[in-house]
């Protein structure tokens, strides 16, 4: 309990609306990179209706997210749906954008090999 104590004042100090606010702009700009980049995106666009992730539906997932995991972004693969991309109220802007590059960057590694 003393352990999780630190987690929920950093929440109370942010607050939790601004929390939110953030997690849909950043949702919101993490799928228009994707879709940018040619990525098929498996999450609600209406903000109203997703949470704080995106999927990223993209060729060979499970290769793919290995090659993320050995490159060091952190993302995870979900059968039948695709990569999960989860920004938190740390993450910044250049963070997506640099994760979007990185899922590009992996699937032409996996698609070469």
């Amino acid at each position: 309990m003393y352990s999780a104590r630190s987690g929920y004042e950093i929440i109370h100090e942010i607050g939790v609306r601004a929390i939110r606010a953030k997690s849909m702009r950043q949702t919101a700009r993490l799928i228009e990179l994707a879709e940018e980049a040619g990525f098929r995106v498996n999450t609600p666009r209406n903000p109203e209706r997703r949470g704080g992730v995106v999927i990223l539906d993209v060729e060979n997932g499970k290769q793919v997210t290995r090659e993320l995991a050995r490159r060091e972004v952190l993302v995870d693969y979900r059968p039948g749906a695709g990569i999960r991309v989860a920004p938190h109220f740390y993450t910044t802007d250049e963070e997506l954008e640099h994760t979007v590059e990185e899922v590009r960057q992996a699937l032409e590694a996996v698609m070469a090999t």
